[in-house]
């Protein structure tokens, strides 16, 4: 073999192996920044179809190691065959940007060069996660990087599709430098252009998390409760708990209920938020436990979000979940629009539409768990001017936490609210509109089931609010622009 050979073997296993570690509980931030740059460089040291199959290849390998075992179910050659046909699909998806550069880049002169590969990224990664079969592809660009306020500020602005652009672009330029010998003279000019975009995203960054531009405001204590009081449902998975109808034991469970609540409210929560399926009931105890948290809010003078599951003996279940005012009404009651894999089996699914209702704390709106991985839907509370929302989860399987959580959060920095995420068997959170983690804690190593926060209850607007999905839409336009002009040169005579 040539020197070239054993490279792009080396650029391989090099790619792959870090894009294990930007899944799931495996991820490290900056593996999805370094991850991109050797795959490209793999894949454009091959022969088209060569390239093609071994990208696909590459991807199918890191996404089964780094995802094995995440969704089991009670079926295990079921379990085998959901999650061998999930990793495929998905190794097929992430594949396309990097087939699209391949195809393309030798076609298009210059610096320009540098846009196929990010715009490919956030056009396939966006129309799968909006119209296609696997959602919130793409998203992992962004809760990897959760912890870097200064660059989650461009979200507030595009959303979540400008950092899969801008750390694609990185991957691009990085590679459109290594094409030209690292020689400075004939990549100073496209460096400069990057660097001065960078410079522009981190300046705004941090100008908007910096103390001068910080809004102070009154804020409002929020307890965000998580409980599972049957051991039996403890134990078993939400699929099997839906499935076997295992509902909690009215009796125990609702005075457990009053009990927490209460012990939040003296320890000064003016709202109460309760984690997904607090409670699973059956139709005839629905009233019956209404009337209690009703009265449990109005006694209290306290807003309770209450998630509950409603199971009748045949049929379609409800997830819902209540926003009781102090006065005891009930001011919202949502049933959950994006049911989580296998849920759709054994609930209904709502109707879709987040309110904002006013309060003395501040404008509220509630999601249920799954609704926050879905940027365009959330974004309603943004445009409705939601100051806080309340977000009842329960994440399955084990393995997303925490990264669910942190790919969660990000929606508040998109429209500007403080989001309160209350997780059973996950990492609960209360974070700003800027992204700052105001509380946490985690379910599984928690001695107190309440966590509490101080949460600013005036949101901020934001440009995404307004604008909403349009960097991904002129992606689609420039994308198709490449195509066109690469088909185009691909026809022009060569002398």
């Amino acid at each position: 073999m040539s020197k070239d050979d054993y490279m792009s073997i080396a650029w391989f296993f090099a790619g792959f192996t870090l894009f294990v570690f930007t899944r799931t509980v495996t991820f490290i931030p900056w593996a999805i920044i370094i991850a991109p740059i050797f795959i490209l460089r793999f894949i454009r040291m091959q022969k088209p179809v060569k390239g093609i199959l071994l990208t696909l290849l590459g991807f199918t390998m890191s996404l089964t190691i780094s995802l094995w075992g995440l969704f089991s179910f009670e079926d295990s050659a079921f379990s085998l065959l959901f999650n061998t046909i999930r990793s495929l699909l998905i190794a097929i998806i992430l594949s396309l940007p990097y087939i699209a550069d391949r195809l393309m880049v030798r076609r298009i002169q210059g610096f320009l060069s540098t846009l196929i590969f990010p715009v490919a990224c956030t056009m396939f990664y966006f129309l799968d996660s909006s119209f296609g079969p696997l959602d919130g592809l793409g998203i992992f660009y962004a809760y990897n990087q959760y912890g870097n306020l200064t660059l989650m500020q461009l979200l507030s602005v595009f959303g979540v599709w400008s950092l899969v652009f801008l750390l694609s672009w990185i991957a691009s330029v990085v590679n459109w430098v290594w094409d030209r010998g690292f020689e400075w003279n004939r990549v100073k000019k496209g460096l400069a252009l990057f660097f001065c975009v960078i410079t522009i995203v981190f300046i705004y960054g941090g100008l908007r998390v910096s103390p001068f531009f910080y809004p102070r405001g009154d804020t409002v204590r929020i307890a965000a409760i998580t409980f599972l009081p049957d051991p039996q449902q403890a134990e078993a998975s939400i699929e099997k708990v839906l499935k076997q109808r295992l509902y909690s034991p009215f009796e125990k469970t609702v005075p457990m209920i009053v009990q927490l609540t209460r012990q939040a409210a003296a320890g000064g929560a003016k709202i109460v938020v309760w984690q997904e399926f607090a409670i699973l009931i059956n139709e005839e105890n629905q009233m019956k436990f209404l009337e209690t948290v009703q009265r449990l809010a109005r006694e209290n003078a306290i807003y309770l979000a209450i998630s509950y599951g409603v199971l009748p003996q045949k049929g379609k279940g409800e997830n819902r979940c209540v926003l009781i005012d102090d006065k005891g009404h009930i001011e919202v009651n949502y049933l959950k629009h994006n049911l989580a894999v296998g849920e759709s089996y054994f609930m209904k699914k709502g109707p879709g539409g987040l309110s904002a209702i006013n309060t003395p704390y501040g404008r509220i709106s509630i999601t249920i768990c799954r609704d926050l991985e879905f940027p365009a839907y959330v974004r309603e509370a943004g445009r409705k001017k939601a100051d806080i929302v309340l977000s009842p989860a329960f994440d399955f399987p084990k393995g997303i936490t925490p990264s669910n959580t942190y790919n969660q959060m990000l929606r508040a920095v998109e429209n500007g609210f403080s989001l309160v995420r209350a997780v059973s068997n996950g990492l609960s959170v209360a974070v700003d509109y800027h992204g700052r983690v105001l509380s946490s804690m985690n379910y599984f190593n928690a001695s107190n089931p309440i966590m509490y926060a101080d949460v600013p209850r005036k949101g901020i607007r934001t440009v995404y609010s307004t604008i909403g999905d349009i960097l991904p839409w002129l992606c689609t336009a420039g994308f198709l622009f490449f195509v066109a002009f690469s088909i185009i040169s691909a026809k022009k005579p060569r002398n």
